[in-house]
């Protein structure tokens, strides 16, 4: 039986430092700066490289010379650092707000490289075209140049991740050819791009993808975004080959992968749909033929129906989060010693750690080590939800309010370099560090 996890209303001290951010449901303005496709952020007073008023950092990334509230003071008080090196106090991380080009409900694809070079995609949005990228920790954004010239305007960019040869893998769909998953080699601007897998004309290797792994060895996996197909290749020159049945020696009524991580050389994967219980898919144990070991998140007195979104994994264990359809609450996992063991799971009910009756969903979730966090929203009125836990899931802070009022849901997060970023709806892009 699963050790459910009923968290404390009690919530956990945070030293995080809240921040204005952009009101729900505005999009962040933007001034595009010519051929370089950058975005400056003109929003709002108090987003980074702001126009705006007090609180914010000025344009040229320096400190406040006034000292006004927010700012760094150049006489070095109230905790300050001065110009001259003077030291009024340590630098306290806080949550740097600003915005980022994919505006619309969601946003799809994060992945940085370091705390300040990374890239979002735009995906499933009604304006979700393109490939955007950040050498500053998301302050500021610019559309990449490719080879071939501006071919990712087209591309619906679903996922973003880098394997071990160095090279960007996008996915998702081109809107005027068959590309489906692209390698980009960003070791030079105009990153080069080549194909890796696209349209094969048959239902089994003709979907968007949704998300896409590679392993060590050029092995690889891409998943449907809508559907329970799935195509694998064995090594770098191995042919694409339909993956779809490996669910059978499980079950009969197959299993649909909704997100994809890599992990010590082995894919994990989440999923199931509104009328499945909620499913984990770990690396098959002893090798064999392609496919996944699932678990079965919620089974007997406790099982339901809902999907899975997100996950993450590290040397600590295995996060995932998603929603349970039966009472539309946002639901989260945390592996014990032993993942595949599905008694061996922390659940924890959001709506315990919120005190709120209203309908959550989880997003997106992120860990790094024993420090986990999860993103969501209230589901029936469209505002953001942020969860922290600093005990590996044991209990559990709302945090939404540390990154300001008017919060829109959000989507993904990454902990990288001592720094932690977040995007979600109406370009929301948030770090703290």
């Amino acid at each position: 039986m699963l050790n459910i996890l009923r968290a404390s209303f009690l919530l956990v001290p945070m030293a995080l430092v809240g921040c204005d951010l952009l009101e729900s449901g505005k999009d962040p303005a933007y001034t595009d700066t010519g051929d370089t496709g950058a975005y400056t952020n003109t929003g709002p007073g108090g987003g980074p490289g702001n126009t705006g008023g007090p609180g914010g950092t000025d344009d040229t990334g320096a400190g406040d010379d006034t000292g006004t509230a927010g700012g760094t003071d150049d006489t070095g008080t109230a905790g300050g650092t001065d110009d001259t090196g003077t030291t009024g106090g340590p630098d306290t991380p806080e949550w740097d707000a600003s915005g980022h080009p994919c505006v619309g409900n969601r946003t799809d694809a994060l992945f940085f490289d370091d705390a300040d070079n990374g890239f979002v995609g735009c995906g499933s949005t009604t304006t979700g075209y393109g490939l955007y990228e950040t050498s500053d920790g998301g302050r500021s954004w610019s559309a990449v140049s490719t080879e071939p010239n501006r071919f990712l305007e087209d591309f619906r960019v679903l996922h973003v991740t880098r394997s071990d040869d160095d090279l960007l893998y996008i996915s998702g769909v081109h809107t005027t050819s068959d590309q489906l998953v692209l390698a980009a080699d960003t070791s030079s601007a105009p990153y080069e791009l080549s194909e890796v897998f696209n349209w094969g004309g048959q239902t089994w290797n003709s979907f968007t993808v949704g998300s896409f792994a590679r392993l060590s060895d050029g092995s690889a996996v891409a998943e449907s975004l809508n559907g329970t197909n799935i195509v694998y290749r064995d090594g770098e020159d191995g042919a694409w080959q339909d993956g779809t049945d490996w669910y059978r020696s499980y079950t009969s009524f197959g299993f649909q992968v909704l997100d994809m991580v890599v992990h010590d050389d082995g894919v994990y994967g989440c999923g199931s749909t509104i009328s499945q219980p909620p499913m984990v898919y770990l690396p098959k144990r002893g090798g064999g033929d392609f496919g996944f070991e699932p678990v079965q998140l919620a089974e007997g007195l406790y099982e339901y129906d809902g999907e899975m979104w997100d996950l993450d994994v590290d040397d600590g264990g295995v996060i995932v989060g998603g929603v349970n359809q039966n009472t539309n609450v946002g639901m989260i996992y945390v592996s014990g010693d032993d993942p595949y063991d599905s008694g061996d799971w922390n659940e924890i009910d959001v709506g315990d750690i919120v005190g709120d009756s209203s309908p959550t969903w989880i997003r997106g979730v992120c860990r790094d080590g024993d420090t986990l966090l999860a993103l969501g929203e209230y589901s029936t009125r469209a505002d953001g939800l942020a969860l922290m836990s600093e005990d590996n899931g044991e209990s559990w802070s709302d945090i939404t309010d540390e990154l300001g009022s008017g919060v829109p849901p959000m989507h993904r997060c990454l902990f990288v370099d001592g720094a932690i970023h977040i995007a979600g709806a109406d370009g929301f892009f948030a770090s703290y560090r």
